[in-house]
């Protein structure tokens, strides 16, 4: 459980109040994570976060800043974007509970987990929850769905280790269990981190530009529908380096056509 709940980082965007870094890293501590990174967070280091810290300062050992969300998640394999308003479009959506499942079993095939958190007065903005593969939700109130951004981390590094508790619980039966076929599969190929995924995108956009199937001027909404599809299919290895052979291969026919019809047009006589 352990090794499973060491996949998954907590990350925390433009925090403002160090008080909250302090308090997410005793919400860690006390439900057995351990990773915490911090994207430009306003002010680090602070008295506070030592404070509020009390009794987890060995995970200061294991906390990370970068400058930005790219940073954090560049090598996750799933990301998860905490959000409490509903968007533009539609993105896949878990409550915490079927979430903190998810991002489990996940780590059981050796991905990396990532759980993004916003800044304290407007959350995540549109563009980082592009980023993620699924959007969570804690099911609060709806009379007063008011969670202070460490309260919100300790709900879901709760339901983190109850879905450990859990999977080591299914886990143990299983070893004592007859093999049965069809009973579980490790996946032939590793899949792709949120790094290959941000040079796929551009790729994409640019083959589709190319064959005029995308306007670069009014691109619409496309792009994000795109990696809402991608995001949701997670490719292994194998699937990117196809894809993307793909994408090459329709450039370089597009490219010979349009040059072959630029020659054509050259060598017709004037009119």
């Amino acid at each position: 459980m352990s090794k499973q709940l060491a996949q998954v980082r907590i990350v925390m965007v433009n925090t403002t109040l160090p008080a909250n870094i302090g308090s997410a890293l005793r919400a860690m501590k006390t439900m057995g994570l351990i990773k915490l990174v911090l994207v430009a967070p306003k002010t680090y280091p602070h008295p506070d976060i030592q404070a509020l810290a009390a009794g987890a300062q060995d995970l200061f050992e294991h906390l990370e800043i970068v400058d930005t969300l790219e940073d954090a998640i560049k090598d996750c394999h799933l990301v998860f974007g905490t959000s409490a308003r509903s968007r533009t479009i539609p993105w896949p959506l878990l409550d915490v509970r079927p979430a903190a499942k998810e991002a489990i079993k996940a780590t059981c095939q050796g991905q990396q987990i990532a759980i993004v958190f916003g800044r304290e007065d407007r959350g995540l903005t549109n563009e980082e929850l592009a980023l993620a593969n699924y959007h969570l939700t804690i099911p609060v109130n709806p009379d007063y769905g008011v969670l202070n951004v460490a309260q919100a981390i300790q709900v879901v590094c709760y339901e983190l280790r109850m879905s450990a508790l859990e999977q080591e619980k299914v886990d143990q039966e299983v070893d004592e269990m007859p093999l049965v076929q069809g009973q579980s599969m490790q996946w032939d190929e590793p899949l792709v981190t949120q790094q290959q995924m941000e040079e796929f995108y551009p790729h994409l956009e640019k083959m589709l530009t190319e064959i005029e199937f995308l306007d670069p001027d009014n691109p619409r909404l496309l792009p994000l529908r795109l990696r809402r599809l991608f995001g949701r299919i997670q490719l292994d290895r194998m699937e990117y380096h196809l894809l993307r052979g793909i994408f090459s291969r329709v450039q370089a026919l597009t490219s010979g056509k349009w040059k072959k019809a630029l020659s054509d047009k050259e060598d017709q006589p004037n009119a």
